[in-house]
């Protein structure tokens, strides 16, 4: 009879007719059933691990997120208002010298400038906010922004905002 495990004894010629191929055991694995049980067992707990972590950082990090989101709404709703010619808005998101300019500037006054702006093209349009840096009560947003009439030149420009009463404002820099 013939060695099973003589590569030459099973060849066939070349169109002789189908080979046969011989049964072979499965390859056992030390653990078998119980290994898959322990790997997976592994992984939940890889996962729930960092799932943990991850809660973790974000309920740390939770209230600056907060903050920054509320700054990057103040800075929107500044330019907004900038564009749209909204003074009840700018009066109200703005503070110090920037607010006491919106709030003495009589609306008619107000009216005309807004409306040269608008036609030579001079109103600013925030394309991004690229940063926020939070310290205290303080904030700096870097923003890449360009003017109506000119789309092309977009450069970075940072907009100062301190938290008055909770909400956050654009000022002028100190």
């Amino acid at each position: 009879m013939p060695d099973p495990n003589d590569n030459q004894s099973r060849a066939t010629p070349a169109g002789a007719g189908p080979q046969r191929i011989d049964p072979v055991a499965p390859a056992t694995k030390p653990g078998g059933r119980r290994g898959w049980i322990i790997a997976s067992t592994v992984a939940v707990v890889g996962v729930l691990a960092a799932l943990g972590v991850t809660g973790f950082v974000i309920a740390r990090g939770g209230a600056h997120g907060a903050d920054e989101s509320k700054v990057r709404d103040a800075v929107d709703t500044f330019v907004g208002a900038l564009g749209s010619g909204d003074l009840a808005t700018l009066q109200s998101s703005t503070c110090g010298t920037l607010a006491d300019f919106y709030r003495d500037i009589p609306p008619t006054e107000f009216a005309s400038v807004h409306r040269d702006t608008v036609a030579q093209g001079n109103v600013p349009v925030v394309t991004g906010i690229d940063t926020v840096q939070i310290t205290g009560d303080s904030a700096i947003a870097q923003v890449t922004a360009h003017t109506q009439a000119n789309p092309t030149d977009a450069s970075p420009r940072t907009f100062d905002l301190e938290r008055v009463d909770g909400t956050w404002k654009v000022c002028d820099p100190d």
